[in-house]
């Protein structure tokens, strides 16, 4: 019998998988069976940034399979940003129990609803009561500060009838910092009636074959900054061989069309070449002298040796 095929999605990271990203790796790339947008929120009172709005438009994801996300603090915001959503024909909402930024979690968003699973009891409670028409599924780290807080958390979120739960198994207070803990997963998937997609720290296929010793059974997965680091990765997660001249070919071919893309979309070419330096922090990794790769572009002052430094990063590195 035949491997079941690894189900792979795209994690949201604010400031690089925007629609522009994902409609070009979409193009470029295979092995995504679900894209997660950046979540909406607000930032003062009832103001959200108009290029959040704009990553949730209906044309602005039309050919992939896309997932809003939200990212609240009590049952009002909740019920705007799910009603933005619905409108806008979404079929499914992840709600964000993991953002681990102080800006979300002082504010009680994110992370901070696993310190209050009480509270989180009452909103989802007055949430589905609503019966809005939309699936909803969630994404939450193993706890704020104490990586137990989970415990209480699946407990509730069992209750509901959810389309599946993102679970990374660290504490908001870590960041990304030490390890994911797959164990914390493993304990995870014995006291949710929920699906369970692992998240955090596959960064590489090797990493990858690790956590499919630990967890054999497992075929659900989110990966975020792996991806950036290596946009082929999920095509090879799923077995699909890869030489290093062929991974770096199409490398460039995203990396080109990303640049035309954010030409097109972004004003000026300081802009332009910011955006970009921001990309080369991770598809340096793709290469032997990442630090040296870091370096030529960083140094690239205008568009004109910004595209000299690429060409020889791709040529000689």
């Amino acid at each position: 019998m035949a491997p079941k095929p690894e189900i792979i999605y795209q994690a949201p990271l604010q400031g690089f998988t925007d629609f522009t990203y994902r409609n070009v790796y979409q193009e470029v790339y295979d092995g995504i069976s679900k894209y997660f947008i950046p979540y909406l929120s607000y930032i003062r009172g009832k103001e959200i940034k108009k290029s959040l709005l704009k990553e949730i438009l209906p044309e602005n994801n039309k050919a992939l399979p896309a997932v809003p996300q939200v990212l609240f603090s009590d049952t009002t915001e909740l019920f705007e940003l799910v009603s933005i959503l619905v409108d806008n024909g979404y079929n499914e909402i992840n709600l964000n129990l993991g953002c681990p930024y102080p800006m979300a979690t002082n504010r009680g968003r994110g992370a901070a609803w696993l310190e209050k699973p009480e509270d989180l009891n009452e909103t989802l409670q007055q949430l589905f009561a609503k019966e809005f028409p939309t699936k909803f599924s969630v994404k939450m780290r193993a706890g704020m500060k104490n990586n137990q807080e989970f415990k209480p958390v699946l407990e509730i979120l069992n209750q509901f009838s959810l389309e599946e739960i993102i679970f990374h198994p660290r504490t908001a207070n870590q960041m990304y910092d030490g390890k994911a803990d797959p164990s914390l997963f493993a304990e995870a998937l014995s006291l949710t009636k929920h699906p369970l997609v692992y998240n955090g720290d596959i960064f590489s296929v090797t990493d990858f074959q690790v956590l499919k010793t630990i967890l054999p059974q497992q075929n659900s997965w989110m990966t975020g900054r792996g991806l950036l680091m290596d946009p082929s990765l999920a095509m090879r997660l799923n077995g699909e061989e890869m030489e290093a001249k062929q991974r770096k070919l199409k490398l460039k071919e995203f990396h080109d069309r990303l640049f035309l893309e954010y030409s097109d979309r972004l004003q000026g070419s300081g802009h332009l070449l910011t955006k970009m330096t921001q990309f080369w922090s991770y598809f340096c990794e793709s290469f032997e002298n990442p630090h040296k790769a870091m370096k030529l572009v960083k140094k690239s002052g205008n568009v004109l040796k910004y595209n000299a430094a690429v060409v020889e990063i791709f040529r000689n590195f």
